[in-house]
């Protein structure tokens, strides 16, 4: 079933970039893609995939990766940033994460950093 999902999900998107493409011609689609696909890829993955992966962890699946607080953070990156509850949760889809965003304990407007729950291991 995830198969046939996955091939229906990509044959939408072949033919969404293939009409643009014949629309307004594939050199121009290119050109006009690509830099927003590098765009959002440094703005997204970086500071996503990277910190919340920062002292990555082989032990229990809470300390693997991190989550940053608050809704805000959520629905601007469209739930990347509950990266923490994708590794203890891995079937949930983004927006059944909703519940688990935790508000920054230290207030909301508590320094200019973004604020992630880092846990740190038990130490033996």
């Amino acid at each position: 079933r995830d198969v046939i999902e996955w091939i229906v999900h990509y044959i939408f998107i072949f033919a969404l970039y293939i009409g643009i493409g014949l629309l307004v011609g594939v050199d121009r689609a290119a050109i006009g893609l690509f830099p927003a696909l590098f765009l959002v890829s440094l703005m997204l993955w970086y500071p996503f995939a990277y910190y919340t992966h920062e002292g990555y962890s082989m032990g229990a699946k809470e300390h693997q990766a991190h989550n940053y607080y608050g809704k805000v953070m959520f629905w601007l990156t469209l739930g990347l940033s509950m990266h923490r509850v994708h590794h203890e949760h891995a079937r949930l889809a983004w927006i059944e994460a909703l519940p688990f965003v935790e508000e920054d304990p230290r207030g909301f407007f508590a320094g200019l950093r973004l604020g992630r729950d880092i846990r740190p291991e038990p130490t033996a």
